[in-house]
């Protein structure tokens, strides 16, 4: 299997023409917000989307028993809250700051107007959203049968840095806590504290520089 990083997937503002994302990043409103701070709820209804400048968030839902399930992590030059731009219900999405993170703020309604009038950009955008809807099922079977140590494994190689690599091994973020992780697989901080000691011990993640590190086989 290809362990294409899939949390992190290719950046959508890429899809958008450069000198449209340039004018976008000098022009519009900058925000800024401490770690652990809400950037967007499905109460507060925005006329922006934001481009993160700077900085880690995730996104995830919130479950009625108030579990938090991480469906996404986001870094600078990710887009939070684009899909807002074409659907009229309210959002049940959440997004937080993993570490302090800059935003810059973009009217929904231009990059409507701008998507509705290139089509090159619409089709861009639907098979972007279409590999993430096939990358999300994938993940969904894998918490759902997948024991907690294989949903654990799992989940890192699919967070893993391929931009750095040291003898087969590949970092994960550091800036996902342990609560996080758990949001993401479906199981508790305590549970996932307990597997991550077992697979240091197993010799199949290491510490190193920081961070965890996971060796592709």
């Amino acid at each position: 299997m290809s362990f294409k990083n899939k949390f992190n997937s290719k950046k959508i503002i890429n899809l958008f023409p450069e000198n449209c994302f340039n004018q976008w990043m000098k022009n519009g409103l900058e925000f800024t917000f401490k770690k652990g701070e809400l950037i967007s709820t499905p109460e507060k209804l925005s006329k922006y989307v934001f481009i993160i400048k700077e900085g880690n968030a995730c996104e995830y839902h919130l479950h009625i028993d108030g579990k938090e399930c991480v469906i996404g992590l986001l870094s600078n030059g990710d887009v939070i809250g684009l899909t807002n731009v074409f659907i009229q219900n309210e959002s049940r999405i959440f997004s937080k700051a993993l570490t302090d993170v800059t935003v810059v703020a973009v009217f929904k309604q231009e990059i409507r107007v701008l998507i509705e009038q290139t089509p090159s950009i619409s089709m861009s955008l639907l098979s972007h959203f279409s590999e993430k809807h096939e990358n999300m099922v994938e993940i969904l079977e894998q918490i759902g049968y997948g024991r907690v140590e294989e949903r654990l494994i799992f989940l890192f190689k699919k967070l893993i840095d391929f931009n750095r690599e040291d003898n087969g091994w590949y970092p994960i973020p550091v800036s996902i806590t342990h609560k996080d992780i758990a949001g993401m697989i479906a199981s508790t901080r305590e549970t996932v504290t307990l597997t991550i000691n077992k697979l240091l011990q197993d010799g199949v993640i290491k510490h190193h520089e920081n961070n965890l590190w996971i060796r592709l086989k």
